[in-house]
């Protein structure tokens, strides 16, 4: 418990892309605050060092367009005043959340090696604020390309944050990474808490804070690091002109604490030199509270995970090409596609007005730009797609010569006949043999091959004002491993294990039976494990819609309490009066069996919605269960949410579940003072007892409360009050940029399998990937060689996932391999097309390293315990 004798300023402008301004502004905005903030370094140069200007970009995204915009004058001029040390670029890209997938995480930090490479600048710490938490991977992947450094400035309104705050600590990686961390606080404590820069208010304000510091025998140090805003534009402000002169006078007039401006990479230094071997070591994920955001925007969000799986087939099939010198990737576009993703997943959801004035020009223009990133990534997904898949094809099959048709010979009630090539191509993106059950694409007026991909686009959307004239024909195929197979339409897939009957359908492995009352599943049978999945919780069942709403004269307070003279910023209401409520009325649709698949449609009326249906369905010989929801929503400004439940007649249940690609245990993998409320799953969530469990993937609604419904019980450990699983779909709890309502139909896909035992991550995982990673289903070519061929295999090793994509720059591809377990592992890669001329490991960012040896046309990857390895594959 020292005397602080120093405080270390950092000052910087909070990066909301939104929130404050239309996003498009907020870019141009902060390209001019370093335009500004070099003139106050140039300007008081001839201040003591101590009260010399220092600025930090927070993020690279602003950072970079910055720099790409800039004239050859600005770029030298920044440059020379970063090589001093008076100006400082964090490593991430954005503050950002855990919508993230694991490559996008890697290519989040791209544009690191881009301004490292084409400006020569030192970036060597990593800082997020604001967002009160960051995924776990993060501690492998930052210091991998050489961060060492990761300062967090949480907002803890609604939220927590770690304790000791403020305080340091070392992260260990869920792979063995480990990089120091600076656990701060908030990102305008030094402006606008402490209020340095203001005369009248820091002789009160400041003492206080230190007092309490320095009684603190958890705070061991003699310093204090604090960041510091503008007062009035906290967010997305430009630099304090007032914060030299401040510093300057307050150490003339031989005032304690010394202040002293400061950046994050200076700043680790010292840290590291003074404290680095007292300090503790951490290890867990740390979950962002605010993640529940995605769940403002439902629509969304579903089309923004749709669109992270596309990206990654449409990289997959890319590399095929790139390995075979077919015509090439095209890196910069996908690096912009990402970025749309990325900037659909970060942390600023709209303008700050959002809630208290939804219908407002500044609120619906901020949204729709923020929708609009999804939207654009979605698009540019499906195109890469489409012309990596219609482009490999054309390397093992012809276009049919009567594939296409002429529109204006027909007209618009005429039916299509089929294309000569009667058969499908059908690609698999992932690294292990798969048997599937696809639709042959419709045939769009004889239109395609052209733009999207048809297995992508809907059936019942009209071509040209013309309704869909192909008949619904299904076909079964096993294709091999990143690999593709040409079957026959004669391929049809059996309907010998199916059966229906009013309110049952079933197949080889299950039988689920529809509770007329409610909706959801009476029973859900699995024939092999002898065992009836099928339970209640709060009398609600499997796959049943739950309405939840809060009406108080207290509105969004009686949730939480923002008091932002309490350590964090407020406190959650126990005393909410929560109303939940369910299903009017049911109508249950007969069965419909036909061409490997059985389905019953559920029809409901409920509160909150004008309608929904649900169709479950099971195929032919598949442990899987699909539960696809359409809710035609109502927009309801009164708070309000959306569950859809999911309890299983289990014993004492253990939780696992797929956190940013790390398959964690919920409350043991996690930092103290991270959500536990609800859980941002990437693929899966799996719960079991033991003996039997669940894995359940939702496709579009990442949010997930275990247990039952835990929203607001804030524990520091949240005993689960069963084997449940609630989909957390939508709700509007939050209090200031999320969206106040939403309506139309939006979709809830989910995905569930069963076993026996206990989580197994691999399987689990390889659940999740094959619900999500639909196979690439093309029209109208012939083969023209091989009916089937494959571009490399694991040798059956399916503990490991396994992602290609072209190189940046376009020397070979890049493998990135994902160990599933927590052993360590020796991965053996057999190419079985093109043959490897080298292979060299890379960073996550392409930077070569050591080389691997080949034999033959195979190398073998060394992985580490739930490692992340990327390898360069030269051809």
């Amino acid at each position: 418990m020292p005397k602080i004798n120093t405080i270390y300023i950092v000052n910087h402008s909070h990066t909301d892309i939104g929130f404050t301004d239309y996003q498009d502004l907020c870019f141009r905005q902060h390209g001019e605050f370093i335009d500004q903030a070099l003139d106050l370094i140039e300007q008081t140069q001839d201040y003591p060092e101590d009260a010399r200007y220092r600025w930090v970009c927070e993020v690279t995204g602003t950072t970079e367009r910055y720099l790409r915009g800039a004239s050859e004058t600005q770029v030298q001029r920044f440059k020379h005043w970063h090589d001093a040390g008076y100006i400082d670029i964090g490593g991430m890209q954005y503050n950002l959340t855990p919508m993230l997938n694991v490559e996008q995480m890697q290519r989040s930090l791209y544009p690191v090696r881009r301004l490292r490479d084409e400006y020569g600048l030192t970036i060597e710490s990593a800082m997020q604020c604001d967002v009160d938490g960051v995924s776990w991977r993060f501690a492998d992947l930052l210091p991998a390309i050489g961060i060492d450094f990761l300062t967090m400035a949480v907002n803890p309104i609604r939220g927590g944050v770690p304790k000791p705050m403020p305080g340091a600590f070392w992260w260990d990686g869920p792979a063995g990474g480990r990089i120091l961390v600076w656990n701060g606080l908030h990102y305008l404590f030094g402006r606008s808490i402490a209020r340095f820069g203001d005369w009248n208010h820091v002789d009160a304000s400041l003492p206080p804070i230190l007092a309490q510091l320095e009684a603190d025998e958890r705070y061991p140090f003699d310093f204090l690091y604090c960041q510091s805003t503008h007062p009035m534009r906290v967010d997305n402000g430009p630099p304090d002109p007032r914060m030299p002169d401040f510093v300057r006078d307050w150490n003339a007039q031989g005032r304690e604490p010394r202040l002293a401006f400061t950046t994050p990479s200076a700043f680790a230094r010292l840290l590291r030199e003074q404290a680095g071997d007292m300090l503790e070591v951490r290890t867990g994920d740390w979950l962002d509270w605010w993640s529940d955001g995605v769940a403002s925007s439902a629509y969304e969000t579903g089309v923004s995970r749709r669109t992270h799986e596309q990206l990654l087939m449409a990289e997959t099939i890319g590399s095929w090409l790139a390995a075979n010198g077919d015509p090439p990737w095209r890196p910069e576009r996908a690096a912009h596609v990402y970025e749309q993703a990325t900037l659909y997943d970060e942390h600023t959801w709209g303008a700050f007005a959002s809630i208290d004035a939804p219908s407002a020009l500044w609120t619906r223009g901020q949204w729709n730009h923020k929708a609009g990133y999804a939207y654009r990534a979605s698009a540019e997904a499906n195109d890469l797609l489409a012309r990596a898949s219609r482009g490999f094809a054309e390397t093992v099959a012809d276009l049919a010569p009567d594939g296409r048709f002429n529109l204006g010979d027909l007209a618009p009630e005429t039916a299509y006949p089929h294309a000569v090539a009667d058969e499908l191509l059908i690609i698999n993106s992932l690294p292990w043999e798969r048997t599937v059950i696809v639709d042959e694409p419709e045939h769009r007026g004889g239109a395609a091959p052209a733009g999207v991909l048809e297995s992508f686009f809907p059936r019942e959307v009209p071509w040209g004002g013309l309704k869909p004239e192909t008949p619904l024909r299904r076909v079964t195929a096993t294709v091999p491993a990143f690999g593709y197979a040409v079957v026959p339409m004669s391929q049809t897939p059996g309907n010998d294990d199916l059966k229906a009957a009013p309110g049952v359908i079933e197949n080889a492995c299950y039988r689920i039976r529809v509770d007329p009352e409610t909706g959801g599943l009476a029973e859900w049978h699995d024939k092999t494990l002898r065992h009836d999945f099928a339970s209640t919780y709060r009398g609600w069942r499997i796959g049943q819609y739950v309405y939840e709403r809060v009406d108080s004269p207290e509105g969004r307070n009686a949730l939480v309490v923002g008091d932002f003279s309490m350590e964090d910023f407020g406190y959650w209401r126990t005393d909410t009066p929560w109303q939940r409520q369910t299903v009017e009325s049911v109508t249950v649709e007969e069965p419909v069996l036909e061409q490997g698949r059985v389905s019953i449609g559920v029809r409901i009326t409920a509160p909150g919605i004008r309608g929904g249906r649900c169709v479950y369905s099971l195929d032919s010989q598949q442990r899987s269960l699909a539960i696809d929801w359409v809710l035609d929503k109502v927009h309801e400004r009164g708070i309000e949410a959306v569950f859809i439940a999911f309890p299983f007649a289990l014993e004492v249940p253990d939780f696992r579940a797929d956190l940013n690609g790390v398959a964690c245990t919920p409350d043991v993998d996690q930092i103290e003072g991270s959500v536990r409320d609800w859980y941002p799953v990437q693929r899966w969530v799996d719960v079991s007892d033991g003996t039997h469990g669940v894995t359940f993937t939702p496709l579009d609604a990442p949010l997930v409360q275990v247990g039952g419904i835990t929203t607001g019980r804030t524990p520091a450990k949240t005993p689960p009050e069963g084997p449940t699983l609630m989909s957390w779909a939508l709700h509007n709890h939050w209090m200031v940029n999320f969206k106040a309502t939403q309506g139309g139909e939006i979709p809830l896909r989910y995905r569930l399998t069963t076993h026996e035992g206990t989580c197994d991550d691999a399987a689990a995982a390889r659940f999740g990937d094959e619900a999500a990673t639909p196979p690439v289903v093309l029209r109208d070519y012939a083969a023209t060689g091989a009916r089937s061929g494959q571009f490399l295999n694991l040798n059956g090793n399916d503990d490991v996932l396994l992602h290609a994509k072209p190189a940046e720059n376009g020397d070979g591809i890049i493998l990135r391999l994902q160990n599933l377990t927590e052993e360590p592992t020796q991965t053996p890669i057999r190419f079985t097309g093109p043959r490897p001329a080298s292979a060299t490991i890379t960073s996550p960012v392409e930077r070569d390293r050591d080389a691997l040896p080949l034999d033959g046309a195979s190398l073998t990857v060394p992985l580490s315990a739930r490692g992340l390895q990327s390898v360069r594959v030269r051809f």
